[in-house]
């Protein structure tokens, strides 16, 4: 048995099948990337709101201000985040990318940016 595989056998079935250990379950990489496309907003959404105040705020008005403005854009940010990090599994998958987090989480972002410019072009 080589280190790299585990090899298994489903109850009742006489064929030994593989699966290579560094492999993870598709939803574990979408989890991961789902959760940097939602907190994503909260990192990119401060330079706007420091800019919107003049003189030096406290802390908690900044937190609770982007976290207003989080709140605000969750209908739009969680099926952007979501239809992304979905679409970055996929390709990651195709291609053959060991760690498919990365390009989904890359999708996820990329998403949240295409949603926010189609919402500005139609409103």
């Amino acid at each position: 048995m080589a280190r790299g595989t585990k090899l298994f056998q489903a109850p009742g079935s006489p064929l030994i099948q593989g699966r290579s250990r560094t492999q993870r379950p598709w939803w574990q990489p979408y989890l991961v990337a789902a959760a940097i496309g939602l907190g994503w907003p909260l990192v990119a959404l401060l330079p706007s709101v420091l800019e919107a105040y003049e003189a030096s705020p406290e802390v908690a008005t900044i937190a609770g201000d982007v976290l207003d403005a989080w709140i605000g854009a969750l209908p739009v940010l969680v099926p952007a985040v979501l239809a992304g990090s979905a679409l970055g599994i996929v390709v990651s998958g195709v291609w053959g990318i060991r760690h498919r987090w990365v390009p989904a989480a890359a999708c996820a972002i990329a998403g949240w940016y295409l949603a926010l410019l189609v919402v500005a072009l139609i409103g």
